[in-house]
């Protein structure tokens, strides 16, 4: 239990009460409790609860309490607990509700005590859970209860400061936000405006790249949107994406993108020094939860993004490609097809070998060779579909993963138009020779479980079996 001493505010003794000889007495006495007192009276006034504790013996003496926004249990918490370390644990524990851990650190003995030691305020703001069961912003404070170096004691003190931080709480998440997108954006982009989308106004937040016809910098002069965007994409942009680009970055399109979406991002062409760069805009809600809210705008030069993509994706497609042919060679081949069965994608797998052409290497050369290859190859390409897979398996053979097609007469059909496309190739390098070739297929329906390598085993027996066959054949399998 705490001691009964309660200091009250203003409580000085009146030294015209005491004989003339005890006054000095009374007059240090009086000196002393106006050093105890002389923060907590400073601050008496804003705050509704003051505790005085004993940086020795950590015991908490109640200095003040108004009732008004006081927390009740709290209060009895106070009374309860033998010690400030107790207290302030359970209290934190039970009425704080946000940022819990960094809280508890920062509330610590020796923690208050090296923020305080040279006479500051400290103050910890948070969520506090009230005695009705709701959230309010509110606030700690730590002070000396006198001169640095002649005091035990330390004051801590609450408040309530939900008043103030709600009335403000929709700017400060505005300027917070706004803040963080401009540094966001600050670290890539160029140019940055911030967007009223009510009136069409533009503030300049930053103006590093190129400057639009009529801008003066970065401030607060309002200038129009409708006006610069137009006048930018007139002297700026390619013309071939000029007429694109009056549409897409208009406000109207800009507000309807944002609709559903916090950012809305493309990129364009920009013709500079008679040579054509690559661009990407950026526009970005500023506070989604707030109606019009205003719209930050930023551009930048992609040049490099662009020529490190298509570097990255050509030597994906060289990884994916046969060199030969501009087919898939074999491992992205079976790939697709294995992605495509673990789909459970239906379909036809038939491979295709040439008939004798080692004989039309020997007696024509390579060169004719490759072409018979790569005019195969072309023949697969504008036969199948663009959903179809098709690779070369290497030397003279090839796959086709034909989707959707599980029926023997519609592979025939379809199959029958390779021969025919084959047959028709023009090589007069042949003097005439007809190109044959032999081909095996076997369906993987909807349902049924089986491997790749099944498949090909069964499809390529049907391959040995379609070259006793004179001329281009088929066989299922």
């Amino acid at each position: 239990m705490l001691s009964d001493l309660v200091i009250k505010e203003n409580e000085l003794i009146d030294p015209a009460n005491y004989p003339e000889d005890q006054r000095r007495l009374v007059d240090d006495f009086n000196a002393r409790i106006k050093r105890l007192t002389g923060i907590i009276t400073g601050i008496g006034k804003e705050y509704h609860t003051i505790w005085v504790v004993n940086a020795n013996t950590k015991r908490m003496y109640l200095y003040r309490s108004t009732g008004e926004n006081t927390n009740r249990y709290a209060l009895e918490m106070g009374f309860r607990f033998d010690n400030y370390d107790r207290f302030i644990e359970e209290y934190v524990d039970c009425f704080v509700v946000n940022s819990i851990e960094t809280i508890q650190r920062d509330v610590k003995m020796n923690v208050v005590f090296s923020r305080i030691k040279n006479g500051e305020l400290f103050t910890l703001d948070y969520m506090r859970l009230s005695d009705d069961g709701n959230m309010s912003y509110h606030q700690m404070a730590f002070a000396l209860a006198g001169q640095p170096g002649e005091t035990e004691n330390f004051i801590l003190a609450f408040r309530d400061i939900d008043k103030s931080i709600r009335k403000h709480i929709s700017d400060k998440r505005y300027l917070r936000e706004q803040l963080d997108i401009v540094e966001t954006l600050s670290r890539d982009y160029y140019n940055i405006f911030k967007i009223d989308p009510q009136t069409g106004g533009v503030v300049i937040l930053k103006l590093d790249g190129y400057v639009t016809k009529g801008m003066e910098g970065a401030g607060e002069k309002v200038y129009s949107y409708d006006v610069l965007y137009k006048q930018y994409v007139k002297d700026r942009v390619y013309s071939e994406d000029q007429e694109w680009m009056y549409n897409a970055i208009s406000l109207e399109t800009i507000k309807s993108k944002l609709v559903n979406n916090a950012e809305y991002v493309s990129s364009y062409r920009v013709m500079d020094n008679g040579g054509i760069h690559y661009y990407q805009f950026t526009y970005i809600l500023i506070n989604s939860n707030i109606r019009n809210s205003a719209i930050l705008a930023g551009f930048k030069n992609v040049d490099d993004i662009v020529e490190s993509a298509k570097e990255r994706q050509n030597l994906e497609i060289l990884a994916r490609t046969d060199i030969m042919t501009g087919l898939l060679n074999r491992g992205s081949g079976e790939r697709k097809v294995i992605d495509a069965m673990a789909n459970n994608k239906s379909g036809m797998l038939c491979i295709l070998d040439v008939d004798k052409f080692k004989e039309i290497n020997d007696n024509y050369g390579h060169n004719v060779g490759d072409k018979v290859l790569r005019g195969i190859a072309d023949v697969l390409k504008h036969t199948f579909r663009d959903e179809d897979i098709i690779f070369r398996l290497g030397g003279d053979e090839y796959a086709a993963y034909v989707m959707n097609l599980n029926d023997k007469e519609a592979g025939k059909v379809v199959m029958n138009r390779v021969f025919k496309e084959i047959a028709g190739m023009d090589n007069p390098e042949l003097g005439g020779r007809e190109i044959f070739v032999s081909a095996g297929a076997v369906f993987c329906r909807e349902g049924e479980r089986q491997s790749f390598e099944d498949l090909y085993k069964l499809a390529d027996s049907g391959v040995y079996e379609s070259k006793k066959i004179h001329g281009s054949a088929l066989i299922f399998r």
